[in-house]
This record gives structure tokens, sequence and C-alpha cells, in this order.
């Protein structure tokens, strides 16, 4: 008898089971307003690389209008902006790297300086613009995005004419930098382009750093990088966009143990101090960088620094190693060639896809 009511017992609560809600198909998410597409499934982090990242309202829309979140609040973005304009070397050189060059329509003139941008070769014939909204109005933009330094007067400018503005940080860690692939590709309606660039970036941070973490801690090499403007010696701390570069290349910052935050100035007893094996200057020979080398190595007081004295003081591209965009992983790169030259041989450091280069079908990193 006891046998048979446990068996009822059973059937009963498997036929709840399947009447019961929670047993029935999950509905899709609503269509957002303006929508002209089906609605779209609700994205997880293992279908959508776009779920969780910042500042994407729904990540499962696809579809126009889409809402982002930016440092100036939430903006809806109408349809796919054509004309776009984006105030900053390192939003320049992201963007560039998303969208096809005829839709960023202006740069700034340091975006076509070589000395500091990584994309010059790409917008030689494109109009030079200030931070002035009449300035960036002539160029008839449907969508500005900028760091958070573009003056509120000239974002309230822009916005009252109705031309979309979002503010973003640009990160300087390797995560951080994937989220912001992420972010602009979303933004910009290049959502296959985005992922397939974040993945480009990802792998190969990884294989850099599957070569030069290997060593431990104590074995890797302290490289201190430094500048010189206006008499004083400055460094790179943590938090620092060439702090970053050191530790993917597999070196130690020497700066971070000092308790130095971002860029600060030092002392030459402060270089004394932090003992560095390698010294990278992060500053264009035509702007001084030369000079303050030769400073450095004829200098008496510095004379037993261990970078110093065994002539290990490098002048490097500057743009490489302070951009606020993931070209700083070239920047990584070429220092681990210089810290790890027998496991970095004949590994050159190849550039970044661009837009459009093949299919999405044949795109080894399309998601």
């Amino acid at each position: 008898m006891f046998h048979c009511l446990v068996v009822l017992l059973v059937a009963l609560l498997a036929l709840l089971t399947a009447c019961s809600p929670a047993a029935q198909p999950t509905a899709t998410a609503a269509r957002p307003s303006g929508t002209t597409t089906a609605p779209q499934q609700t994205a997880t982090p293992a279908t959508n690389p776009f779920a969780g990242v910042s500042g994407i309202v729904d990540p499962g829309n696809t579809s126009w209008p889409r809402d982002v979140q930016g440092l100036n609040g939430k903006k809806t973005i109408k349809q796919k902006p054509q004309r776009i304009v984006t105030v900053s070397v390192g939003h320049d050189e992201m963007t560039l790297s998303l969208v096809q060059p005829e839709r960023l329509v202006a740069v700034g003139g340091a975006t076509k300086d070589p000395t500091y941008s990584n994309v010059a070769d790409l917008v030689k014939d494109l109009p030079v613009i200030t931070s002035k909204a009449e300035s960036i109005l002539a160029q008839s933009p449907d969508l500005v995005v900028t760091s958070p330094f573009l003056s509120p007067d000239t974002v309230a400018a822009l916005e009252k004419v109705g031309v979309t503005v979002v503010q973003t940080d640009l990160r300087n860690d390797p995560e951080g930098r994937i989220q912001d692939i992420l972010f602009l590709g979303y933004m910009f309606g290049e959502e296959q382009r985005a992922a397939s660039l974040a993945r480009e970036v990802r792998d190969r941070y990884q294989a850099l750093t599957a070569m030069t973490q290997t060593a431990p801690q104590s074995a890797r090499p302290k490289v201190l990088a430094l500048t010189s403007y206006s008499g004083s010696i400055w460094t790179a701390g943590k938090g620092s966009t060439e702090g970053a570069v050191i530790e993917a290349a597999g070196g130690v910052n020497p700066a971070v143990a000092a308790g130095i935050d971002q860029n600060q100035v030092i002392t030459k007893e402060g270089v004394i101090t932090m003992k560095p094996d390698v010294i990278v200057i992060t500053q264009p020979t035509e702007f001084g960088g030369g000079d303050f080398m030769n400073d450095l190595l004829k200098d008496p007081v510095l004379a037993d620094v261990p970078a110093i004295k065994g002539k290990k003081v490098f002048i490097v591209d500057s743009k490489l190693y302070t951009t606020l965009s993931f070209y700083n992983l070239l920047g990584a790169e070429h220092l681990a060639g210089l810290l790890w030259p027998e496991k970095m041989a004949g590994k050159p450091s190849a550039p970044f896809s661009k837009p459009g280069q093949g299919s999405a079908a044949a795109d080894p990193y399309a998601y």
C-alpha cells in the first residue's frame, strides 16, 4: 500500500509540474519602440558578446532605435549613424577599425599627426575640427562620440539642435579595451565587426601574455617609463597606459611599488631608488626625447642605475605606448621584443585587421 501511495504521489507531482507556468516556453523580449524587425531573443553572455557590456541598455536589441548609457546620461540613437564625429585620437583610432572610413566625417588636428596618431594615413583628406560646437556642426554629424573632457557648453549646443552626443571614457586595461570596442561597435551598428575585432585583440593579448608571463615575478625586468617636460621628469605608475603596456610585455613597473598613481613628477633620487633594469622614453625624439636620453646616460648621479649602467635606455614610439586605444597592444608587443628577444624572435607585430577585410562567413573571429 505504501509503495502504491508513493507511485501515485510521484505521478501527481509530474502532472502538476508539466502544467505549471514554469514549464511553458519562455516568451521573447518585447519589441522596442520603433523597431521594424522581429523581436529579439533575450541576450545571454553565451550567445551575445554585448551582454554585460557597460553602457548598452538592451544588448538584445540589434535594431533601431537603441539606447546607450553615456557619462552624460541615457541617450537614444535613432538610426544607424552615417556621419560620425568622435573628437579624440583614441576614439578616432577605434572608430576607423570598426566602420568604413567614409563614415568618419572629420577629425581633430592631432589625429592627422603621425607623431600622436596611429591612423594618420587614413584621415589625411578629412576636414579638421576643433572642440567648438560650430566647428563640429559644420560637418552635419548624426552622432558625436567624445571623451568626458568635451566642454559641457559644447555638448549642450550640439544637443540643442538635435545631434546625439555620447560621452565615454576610454580604458587602458586589456578587458576595458575589449569593452570599449564592443560599446562603440554597438553604437555604430557594427556588431559583427566589433565582435570580430574584440576577439582579435583578445586573442593577440592572450598570445602575448602566454609568452611574457611565464617567468616568476622576481625574474622579470623592472621597466620604468619616463618623459621630461619643462625641466621635470615624469613617470607612469599604477593605472597608467604606459604601466599597462609594461605589465602586458612581462615587465614589472617599479613606479607602482613606489606608490605612484597615473603620471607624476619624480626626482632623480626617485629613479635611483626604483632601480629600473630598463628605461623606455615615451617622448618623441623631435620633442626632446633624444636630448632627454642623452642627459640620462651622461648624468653621473644616475650612473649606477642598472638601466643606465647597462645602456638599456630606449626611445619608443610614443603613439603606441600612450594611445587611449587598443593600439597600445602593439606597444606591448614591441616592448616584449626588447625584454624577451629570445621568446619574441620570429614573431613580428602585424597590423590589425580593418573593416571589410573578408566576408563575415570567412571571418575567424565572427560570433
